[in-house]
């Protein structure tokens, strides 16, 4: 009984090691195809589901597993492939992979009658005339980019992307398209060429056929990025302009500074067509550079009617000047995503664009610039950049979206089991991704309050210190990065205004410590499994709250064994409860993990959650607003650095547009409120600053009959006193709340503005 019981617990704990500890290695003579596929968690469910459509993360997959079980390292490891395809980006030639191959997995009856045991540490063959193992195969094509910018491509299988570790021989390959009737033969390094329709994905057929006559039909699929059934180029579009920054900029961990590069489109206006009152749009977070500036225009879409704000604009006699931030190589073997790029770089990319357009535009009209997401960081530092430095930005109005101006917040229970599930055990390749493009790039690092390299043990790739209070930023990204945009501040030569999509009367994304996924359970079989717990963080106060458990179990005797755990924990503190159900711009986990894209473990993880949904952007980082509270109602703009602000009831989805927030913009956009105008007085005169209750005035020359008026940060006017006549010191006795206003003294002849602070 006790082998028994040893043996059973021996096949699972096989799910759960790498072939390179050496526990299968004596079986390895056993195994007719020197690939034993028990020494792998297997994701792909090849071994019981046979798919019969082969996308690029599926076949990623597979190959990942296979590589891992191969006892005789036959395959290039992964990050081969994975490099084969980020140097796609900058290619029309996309990469064919083919995988042909055949493993082995455990026979339970094996484990059952004790014909595999274990001794020492290593699993043996006692009986080598039972049958000991399972057999399965497989023949997998697909691209190595699953979607690509190019819409004229061609695809190429070279001889080095053949991995085959069977004894059998390809006697030819053909292909066929959607719009094809007939088979074409595919041969090895040579290209042929796809026109990809940008409605939806692209089918290819692949025939394999082998020289015993056996054959595979395979369909994979290749989508033209950016690209959806209601894509449209609106109407006076210029091509996109690539443009190289000035300005180098070198982050953490790199070995040199860099020049950022980008690309701006302009959508002139529907009144004169002549480029003079640029409205810049800046794109924010987009790893791998999924929307183009076409894309990024259609972010602007709001309604059921298909109504859309640049358009709006447009009509009335506004430029779009779209900005994107692409894929890059400055050097070779150097690659940058721009949309997950450092901000300072992109900044400085929009510097250039904007001097560029200031150089070509005709008149005199000043620009606008909106700034969604981490677009709104990379306006914010331009712009003020640009004031520190002496540059012209010509720029009147600055439109904060949903900007994370103190942070962005992506929950830490999520983070963690994710990134277990990728470089753990499991080896999920599509949670890689995830993980590497959107979790630890550089912008992510800058801007998440609490993020997973923070909390990590020491010399641990996936194992949580849990004695640390929230939140934990990314070591040398997150603090370095907040200090220097505090110490920058924000434009002063603009009219500053947010538009936030967390609710400002503290409504809630969920509960603070709420379950998000409660006992999760993925099946690999009918005796192993794994069981998944994930939470949001605490409530205030609350310490060493689970908030991410991963257990591996196998069942003996209608009794589940645990045999493997990692898990994290939270505290919070006593301010404030986690960010996760803060009010603030949401965003939903399946989203943030790109879709399941084929994923079996993404597909099911998504399909159980509790809530789909969680705070992204806390509304008071939105709206810059420091409180140790971050669920605190917001009390109005005068606690902001904002001029104006656009704070819905309700917490809707981050960068959403709105009937009430469009109008808000247009509002802005449009009219044009009062703006801060330098003392054409000279030193005539002086108005103190800050205030208190009292507003101290100086005039050097006799003021007669001037009218006296205070703007509040909304531009409403909220107090008015005419007649007043003085020279010398004047007093006006007046009791505000603590903000941002604006006095305004005119007089028959000549004007003046000043902004007030009351503190």
């Amino acid at each position: 009984m006790k082998t028994k019981i040893t043996t059973c617990i021996a096949l699972f704990s096989a799910l759960i090691s790498f072939a390179q500890n050496g526990e299968y290695d004596l079986l390895r003579e056993h195994t007719q195809t020197k690939i034993l596929y028990n020494q792998v968690f297997e994701i792909s469910k090849i071994t019981t589901q046979e798919r019969k459509e082969v996308s690029t993360q599926y076949f990623k997959q597979v190959y990942h597993e296979i590589q891992r079980a191969d006892f005789l390292n036959r395959l290039p490891e992964y990050q081969t492939l994975k490099k084969q395809a980020d140097e796609a980006n900058f290619s029309s030639e996309i990469p064919l992979a083919l995988l042909i191959s055949e493993f082995e997995t455990l026979n339970p009856e094996a484990i059952a009658q004790g014909a595999i045991t274990k001794n020492n540490s290593k699993y043996i063959v006692t009986n080598p005339h039972f049958k000991l193992f399972q057999n399965h195969q497989t023949t997998l094509m697909a691209p190595l980019v699953g979607k690509t910018k190019f819409s004229s491509i061609s695809l190429v299988l070279k001889e080095k992307n053949i991995y085959n570790t069977t004894s059998k021989s390809i006697a030819y390959i053909h292909y066929k398209t959607s719009n094809q009737k007939q088979w074409s033969v595919l041969i090895p390094n040579q290209a042929f060429a796809l026109q990809l329709n940008p409605s939806d994905a692209n089918q290819i057929h692949f025939r394999v056929t082998f020289t015993n006559g056996d054959s595979k039909t395979i369909t994979s699929t290749i989508q033209l990025e950016n690209q959806s059934k209601n894509s449209f180029r609106a109407t006076s579009a210029i091509q996109a302009t690539a443009i190289t920054s000035t300005i180098p900029y070198q982050g953490f961990g790199e070995n040199q500074a860099y020049f950022g590069q980008g690309e701006y489109e302009i959508f002139l206006d529907n009144v004169d067509q002549v480029l003079d009152k640029p409205l810049f749009v800046v794109d924010g977070f987009d790893p791998g550079d999924t929307r183009n500036t076409t894309a990024i225009y259609s972010l602007l879409n709001f309604g059921n009617t298909g109504e859309n704000l640049a358009d709006l604009v447009r009509n009335e006699g506004f430029d779009i000047v779209v900005v994107n931030f692409p894929i890059y190589s400055p050097q070779n073997g150097v690659t940058i995503d721009g949309g997950a790029d450092f901000i300072q770089r992109n900044a400085f990319v929009l510097v250039e664009i904007i001097n560029q357009i200031n150089a070509i535009k005709t008149g005199s009209q000043p620009n606008v610039v909106i700034g969604p997401s981490m677009g709104g960081l990379i306006s914010r530092y331009a712009l003020r950049y640009m004031e520190q430095n002496n540059l012209v930005h010509d720029t009147r109005l600055y439109i904060s979206f949903d900007s994370p101006h103190l942070g962005a917040n992506v929950p830490i229970g999520f983070q963690h089991l994710f990134n277990y599930l990728a470089f753990g055990p499991v080896g999920d390749v599509t949670l890689q991704e995830v993980v590497n493009g959107l979790l630890r790039s550089p912008a992510a690092k800058q801007m998440l309050v609490d993020h997973l390299d923070g909390h990590l043990q020491s010399g641990s790739a996936t194992e949580f210190n849990n004695a640390l209070q929230l939140p934990v930023g990314a070591p040398n990204f997150r603090n370095a990065f907040q200090n220097e945009l505090n110490t920058m501040g924000f434009p002063t030569q603009t009219r500053n205004v947010s538009i936030s999509n967390g609710s400002g009367n503290g409504t809630t994304t969920g509960t603070p410590g709420m379950f998000v996924l409660n006992d999760f359970i993925i099946n690999a079989s009918a005796t192993e499994r794994a069981r998944i717990d994930l939470r949001f963080t605490p409530p205030a106060g609350v310490s060493n709250q689970l908030v991410s458990r991963f257990r591996a179990q196998t069942l003996l005797f209608s009794t589940w064994i645990t045999l493997l755990t990692s898990q994290a924990n939270a505290a919070s503190p006593a301010t404030s409860s986690g960010f996760d159900s803060a009010p603030g711009g949401t965003f939903s986990f399946g989203d943030f993990a790109g879709g399941p894209d084929a994923d079996p473990l993404i597909e099911d993880f998504i399909a159980n959650l509790e809530i789909d949904r969680f705070c992204f952007i806390p509304t008071l980082s939105s709206l810059s607003i420091s409180d140790p509270n971050w669920y605190s109602i917001v009390p109005g703009a005068s606690a902001t650095p904002f001029a104006a602000i656009y704070v819905p009831t309700v917490n809707e989805d981050h960068i959403t547009l709105t009937q009430g927030n469009v109008t808000f913009a247009l509002n802005e956009i449009l009219n044009e409120p009062l703006a801060i105008e330098q003392p054409n007085w000279n030193d005539n005169l002086v108005v103190k600053n800050p205030i208190k209750n009292t507003i101290e005035i100086y005039s050097s020359n006799l003021l007669s009959n001037a009218t006296l008026s205070i703007f509040d940060a909304s531009g409403k006017r909220i107090f008015s006193q005419n007649n007043i006549s003085f020279e010398g010191n004047y007093q006006l006795d007046i009791h505000l709340s603590n903000g941002f206003y604006l006095i305004k003294i005119e007089t028959a002849e000549r004007s003046f503005v000043q902004k007030l602070i009351k503190n």
